[in-house]
């Protein structure tokens, strides 16, 4: 009888939730389950805040990095400033723009790349400047086919101005109203 005994144990089933299987299944569908979660969380989440880096502007060279950081598709071909005196710290910055637009819309051109740099330098906390002043030159042929890039268009804004730019409303269009000076070649079209 006690052989008896002996193999009935060992025929006798154990629960399945005993079993060293049924755990790794478990332990595998939360892993997989914790995974979908966090997948479905990332897709459907918000995209990151933008950066809210803080340039020093203390040199042209962090003025054209925080541009190039603020506005990456926008041609600075030169920076210049005074960075020396807080109380006239002022800063030129020259654009190139394309010449693949008919007159009007290279204004319209224009008039978004220097409202780009001014909220560039709004976003920036650049605003401890006295004035920014930005040119905007645009290549243009002249009658024996030859192409110059010539200055097309200056605006410069005091750094007192430029405290109350809103940066999320403010319309492009506004430039030549906005600016505390503005000027552009008598050829080009008048917009207003």
């Amino acid at each position: 009888m006690g052989q008896e005994t002996r193999i009935s144990r060992r025929n006798i089933k154990k629960p399945f939730w005993k079993s060293w299987k049924f755990w790794l299944l478990i332990v595998a569908i939360l892993i997989l389950a914790k995974g979908a979660i966090s997948c479905t969380d990332y897709l459907f989440s918000e995209p990151p805040a933008p950066s809210k880096k803080v340039y020093k502007l203390n040199s042209n060279a962090s003025v054209k990095a925080m541009l190039k950081h603020y506005e990456p598709d926008l041609k600075v071909t030169e920076v210049g400033g005074v960075y020396d005196y807080p109380k006239s710290k002022t800063v030129l910055v020259t654009v190139k723009e394309d010449s693949a637009w008919d007159d009007k819309s290279a204004v319209k051109s224009m008039h978004t790349d220097i409202a780009s740099i001014w909220k560039a330098f709004k976003k920036s906390k650049g605003d401890g400047f006295s004035n920014i002043s930005v040119m905007v030159t645009y290549p243009t042929e002249d009658a024996g086919g030859n192409t110059h890039s010539t200055k097309e268009m200056t605006a410069d804004i005091q750094g007192n101005k430029l405290r109350t730019l809103n940066v999320k409303e403010f319309d492009d269009d506004n430039v030549p109203k906005f600016a505390t000076k503005y000027w552009q070649r008598n050829d080009l079209p008048s917009l207003n």
